[in-house]
């Protein structure tokens, strides 16, 4: 896994599909040209909380329910209406804006 600061306040995260499969309890697929997942961080658990019920209500559907991590932070996933999949996250060591 590596982070990439891309500018202030917005960074590239890369997995490998084994560790995203793991992470997410999906299993590996088939290699697809279109296989990623979005990240998006917000500033505390409360607001990973928000944000996925947020995306359920708009119809997404819950892969992964918001826990804590193993790494110390909050997130939980969803895929979108056209599939992707998306990880909602609150990282405590990054700081707001960082």
């Amino acid at each position: 896994m590596v982070f990439i600061e891309m500018q202030k306040g917005l960074k590239l995260g890369l997995w490998s599909r084994k560790s995203l499969a793991h992470d997410t309890g999906l299993s590996v697929g088939p290699v697809s040209s279109t296989e990623f997942s979005l990240g998006h961080n917000v500033s505390s658990k409360e607001a990973v909380d928000t944000v996925m019920k947020e995306a359920e209500k708009a119809g997404a559907t819950i892969v992964k329910q918001a826990r804590d991590t193993f790494w110390g932070g909050y997130a939980g996933y969803f895929k979108d209406l056209d599939g992707h999949l998306w990880e909602i996250v609150w990282n405590p060591a990054w700081e707001e804006g960082a």
